[in-house]
């Protein structure tokens, strides 16, 4: 494929992730799982002795010649590799290595027909000893800036990532954030991938003000869906003992619950991408960690940043972050939707469609057939998802949202509905989504409005507000949809 050509996939399948940020909120990197079956913690969650574990023992060269250290960081093992995680930050348990190392996922091939059962147990104490055995927190900012800039980066993500991370680091994250948004806007194929550098500005952030995440998010900004804050959040896990996950994850946002809604929601969503890294893309863990939040807005808040996370497509350099799936359930691209709990398909269904996208060569109308196949309460919310791709996907163009819309038929108003609120989200603000809801199409005008509303009423405090930002964008005969999907009535 030529250059050309491979800066349009990428753009495209970078901007299904920009896209589902309208409603929700990606790290890049493959990580290692955290936990695993009830049978296989019971069976092998035992420590290997120090004797087994040890530097030159046959662990550490299945290590080298598996092709560990080409991936992962690993400084008992010389190992630099940057495409997985960094395991001394990691410091995965016995078991955890064990269950990944058999299993794969999120990026990782299972090692189970390379390896039998005995060098992956060799591998697993080797590891495990090697990185620490997952005690006590390690500290939580691990960017090492380095000298690279943007402009000497073209199009390569991983130089870019680490190039806007050296700005926010020496010079602050509003700096880097303005700089990406300002060449993000020029450059469609950066667009397509801005959300995940943001991430990476977010790690950055912590760094810079050594590991204190009030203060990281405190100096952010919602460029390219608010992926800064998702950054710092899933960066802040780092190091943190599996059972200290669930207080961690009450704590870090709790200091921002007197401020607005839509920061709040960044970092509750952030949470949610923070525990599928954490997990190495556990679904049932990470839902578990989020279901056990006391109030149902953080619940779905944090299921959000689940599904986004299990949801990621293939980056440049990067793999992918898959969820672990039989082979029938690959071949139902509603899965996991259709398998969930009945609270968690809401966030599930409004991000499908980024599952079934690149799996369907973003056949546009092949996808509308897939979410009339879904459950029949959900239908339209995978229209809505359909949506909200839709207008990442055309970054933001009226016109083609309009006629891609089409193609959902009957379900071409739950469509503009999705794709209107991320235009709303992409912006945080609603004046070019207000120019949709100014056209023709199967939408009705009110309930555009309202979509626009139920955005912008995260980004104000009080009713005043909210209805001073539909006030702004809206219509007079149609203020009090927008009010209403505001919760400013």
């Amino acid at each position: 494929m030529s250059r050309r050509g491979n800066d349009e996939v990428m753009t495209r399948l970078g901007l299904a992730i920009g896209a589902r940020l309208a409603i929700l909120f990606v790290l890049t990197m493959a990580v290692v799982a955290c936990g695993g079956s009830a049978r296989e913690t019971a069976r092998d969650s035992g420590h290997p002795s120090a004797a087994v574990a040890r530097k030159d023992s046959r662990g550490a060269r299945l290590f080298t010649s598996a092709g560990c250290a080409g991936c992962h960081t690993l400084r008992d093992a010389g190992a630099h590799g940057q495409i997985g995680p960094d395991l001394d930050q990691l410091r995965p348990d016995y078991a955890t290595v064990l269950r990944q190392v058999r299993r794969g996922g999120n990026g990782m091939p299972s090692f189970s027909g390379k390896l039998d059962a005995s060098s992956i147990k060799a591998v697993a104490a080797y590891v495990s000893h090697a990185a620490g055995a997952g005690g006590a927190a390690v500290p939580i900012a691990r960017f090492v800036p380095d000298g690279r800039a943007p402009a000497g980066c073209h199009r390569d993500f991983a130089c870019l990532r680490q190039a806007f991370g050296n700005i926010a680091y020496r010079r602050g994250p509003q700096v880097a954030l303005q700089q990406l948004d300002e060449l993000q806007r020029r450059d469609s194929v950066v667009a397509g991938f801005c959300h995940q550098i943001t991430h990476g500005i977010g790690h950055a952030a912590l760094a810079r003000y050594h590991g204190n995440a009030a203060k990281a998010l405190g100096d952010g900004a919602m460029t390219c869906w608010s992926g800064y804050y998702h950054g710092v959040i899933e960066q802040a896990f780092a190091g943190v003992p599996r059972n200290e996950v669930q207080a961690k994850a009450r704590s870090l946002c709790a200091s921002l619950s007197t401020g607005t809604t839509f920061v709040l929601y960044q970092c509750v969503h952030g949470l949610g991408h923070g525990l599928m890294i954490y997990s190495g893309g556990d679904l049932d863990y990470s839902l578990r960690v989020c279901d056990a939040f006391p109030d149902a807005w953080d619940q779905t808040s944090c299921t959000g940043g689940v599904f986004m996370q299990a949801f990621l497509p293939p980056m440049p350099g990067m793999q992918a972050a898959e969820l672990q799936m039989t082979k029938r359930q690959a071949r139902n691209l509603l899965y996991p939707c259709t398998a969930v709990a009945e609270r968690d398909k809401l966030y599930c269904y409004l991000q499908i469609t980024d599952r079934i996208l690149p799996r369907v060569s973003f056949n546009w109308g092949v996808a509308s057939s897939w979410c009339r196949r879904a459950e029949k309460p959900w239908i339209a919310t995978c229209f809505q998802s359909l949506g909200r791709d839709v207008s990442g996907n055309t970054q933001q163009d009226p016109a083609q949202i309009e006629r891609l819309c089409r193609l959902a038929g009957r379900q071409s108003d739950e469509c503009m509905y999705g794709a209107v609120r991320d235009v709303t989200a992409n912006d945080a603000n609603g004046a070019r989504a207000a120019r949709l809801c100014g056209h023709q199409t199967a939408l009705s005008a009110d309930r555009c409005f309202s979509a626009i509303g139920s955005i912008l009423g995260g980004l104000a405090t009080t009713p005043e507000g909210r209805r001073a930002l539909c006030a702004a964008v809206t219509p007079r005969p149609h203020r009090q949809a927008c009010y209403g999907g505001a919760g400013a009535l």
